[in-house]
């Protein structure tokens, strides 16, 4: 994983340079991208073909028995797929007053704009499966770290103190010291620099209550 270049750099000093808002931003709610639903609907539909050729062949029973189980698998895809592409969870939550992250793991994430010291863009380049492609993360820089609340952490102080010296190695190698990265063209189908302007907006507007 290779570090390209930084663009979009947003602090609140810049921020508070733009034009301030004759009226309050709407509030964003952003959800999971459908494509992953998608995949397991078409998956399903996929093998619902070669279960009926197993279970009309002339394998006999065995081939007949694997044949059903791979019907009732293909129907509890499809299904499954099509519920869940009307269920999408909420990966990004906007208001005037803070951004929310219901799914950044290992939990819920709550910021108030006025806690962000930095936003910035950096584009990296990743290896998957051999293939080398480049991705757009949006960075974020907290006043301070944001404590780990989920309850695995709060059940096992060990676990708790694993996963902060985890995180905090994994932002100091890749990320350059930020406290959070996302990924929004892979989570919800948005651009970085789509992302990093909406916070930009509602961060001048906090900006502008506060002062």
């Amino acid at each position: 994983m290779n570090t390209g270049a930084k663009t979009s750099l947003i602090t609140p000093a810049s921020s508070g340079m733009a034009p301030k808002p004759s009226a309050a931003l709407p509030d964003l709610e952003i959800r999971l991208s459908a494509i992953y639903s998608w995949i397991l609907i078409v998956f399903g539909v996929l093998l619902f073909f070669p279960s009926w050729f197993l279970m009309f062949s002339n394998g006999g029973r065995r081939t007949g028995g694997l044949g059903v189980l791979i019907l009732v698998l293909s129907i509890v895809a499809a299904v499954g797929g099509n519920y869940w592409r009307h269920h999408l969870p909420v990966m990004v939550r906007m208001t005037m007053s803070q951004l929310c992250l219901p799914c950044l793991w290992p939990r819920r994430v709550v910021i108030d704009w006025k806690e962000i010291t930095e936003i910035e863009k950096k584009t990296l380049t990743l290896s998957r499966h051999g293939i080398r492609q480049m991705a757009e993360f949006v960075c974020i820089k907290l006043k301070s770290p944001i404590p780990a609340t989920d309850p695995l952490s709060q059940a096992f102080p060990a676990y708790k103190r694993f996963n902060e010296a985890l995180s905090k190695g994994l932002s100091h190698a890749i990320l350059g010291g930020y406290d959070i990265a996302l990924n929004p063209q892979d989570q919800v189908s948005r651009t970085a620099d789509w992302f990093i302007a909406e916070c930009g907006k509602r961060m001048a507007a906090a900006g502008s209550e506060s002062s």
